[in-house]
């Protein structure tokens, strides 16, 4: 296997796990799924490299950020068009419900209803929450990619022979 087989299949995983729970009708607001992205993601960048590591040993620092930094961007262009089509087509109404109880706490604090409804309702959407989970998920996979990079190249190597 690779880091890439690996990926998509976590990919894959998270995708089948979040469509159940919905069909299932366990309500999961969007942001409080992102624990199991990151989980999956250091899975994914983990086992790049050990991937990498196992079938030659003599690869460096660069390769291994490298496979990280694949199986990263690999795993958030994903989920963030899952996230896109989720949101539009499988559970539209999902960021109504939230918009509408964040206006009613704009408006209860004072805020003009109008003024509060044109910020809010052009701010949650599902391409935002996509583009930002696809950024995030990026992000946080660059940064375990060099960790674990390094891991695997100060650290690990010394214990294979």
């Amino acid at each position: 296997m690779s880091g890439i087989n690996l990926t998509l299949l976590l990919a894959l995983l998270a995708m089948v796990l979040r469509t159940a729970l919905f069909y299932a009708g366990v309500e999961i607001a969007p942001f409080h799924f992102a624990l199991v992205h990151l989980l999956f993601l250091v899975i994914a960048i983990w086992f790049s490299g050990y991937f990498l590591m196992s079938r030659d040993p003599s690869r460096g620092f660069g390769e291994l950020l490298r496979a990280g930094f694949q199986s990263a961007m690999v795993y958030s262009l994903l989920l963030a068009f899952f996230i896109l089509f989720y949101y539009k087509v499988i559970e539209p109404d999902a960021f109504v419900a939230r918009n509408e109880r964040i206006i009613q706490g704009m408006v209860n604090d004072g805020h003009p209803l109008n003024k509060a409804t044109q910020m809010v309702t052009g701010f949650y959407t599902a391409g935002n929450y996509a583009v930002f989970t696809f950024f995030g998920l990026l992000m946080t996979g660059a940064l375990n990619a060099v960790f674990f990079g390094l891991i695997h190249d100060k650290v690990l190597r010394r214990f294979r022979g």
